[in-house]
């Protein structure tokens, strides 16, 4: 089945390049527009549900669009931002002036955490198990796919974790762009993943997988990733 995964539209933090963590910012009148354009873009025949996480940002970005494509919309824990502790608020560029090598551990170092925050470890888990849960009560509609509304530290550690934590192909996703996972059940009941989009319009995700290489693909089809078993 195919899992579209979209970030949230814009909020003021990200407009001022902020952390904002698992703070519950709302969108700016930016990420609204977004969110509806998204909305306004994707054919209801084709969507089963809509998930998102339940920060604010994620579920009024998924509103609109569960709304338009006449579709459920969930809420799942599991699929909120990797939580930044004392980072939360912070400008980034500032921060990451001033302590260049703790900036690089937070994007690169699957096992550093700041201050009260999570590792990414952690986040990547959480993150994953929420997926899972997704593909589990999912497994009877495989034909249609879902939106999956979420956020860009989370699914920049799943784009690492994917094509491995030294690959430098990967720019963080933009407010309202998507990213395409194809999952899949194997016999023993294990979920695997392959990465076939990333940063692209939510509607390019509706027609087949493309083939490997095509310029429409920010990157290249992904061998399968074993996502783990356990509750969301």
């Amino acid at each position: 089945m195919r899992m579209i995964l979209l970030r949230h539209g814009e909020t003021g933090r990200n407009a001022e390049n902020r952390f904002q963590g698992q703070s519950d910012i709302p969108l700016n009148e930016a990420g609204v527009r977004q969110a509806e354009r998204v909305a306004r873009s994707l054919d209801p025949a084709r969507w089963s549900a809509v998930y998102s996480s339940t920060l604010d940002r994620a579920v009024r970005t998924a509103e609109p669009i569960a709304e338009n494509l006449r579709v459920p919309h969930f809420r799942f824990e599991a699929l909120r931002e990797r939580d930044l502790g004392e980072l939360d608020g912070l400008d980034r560029a500032a921060y990451a002036r001033r302590y260049p090598a703790r900036m690089r551990r937070l994007l690169t170092d699957p096992f550093y955490a700041p201050e009260g925050g999570e590792t990414g470890a952690a986040a990547r888990s959480r993150f994953s198990q929420g997926l899972r849960r997704i593909a589990e009560v999912t497994r009877d509609d495989p034909a249609r796919p879902v939106l999956v509304v979420t956020h860009g530290g989370v699914l920049h550690l799943l784009a690492r974790w994917i094509l491995g934590e030294h690959d430098t192909r990967r720019d963080m996703i933009g407010n309202c762009r998507a990213a395409a996972l194809d999952v899949e059940w194997s016999a023993d009941g294990a979920l695997r993943a392959d990465l076939l989009r990333w940063n692209v319009e939510a509607y390019e995700c509706e027609g087949p997988a493309p083939a490997q290489g095509s310029p429409r693909i920010a990157l290249p089809l992904m061998p399968a990733i074993p996502i783990p078993r356990g509750a969301a």
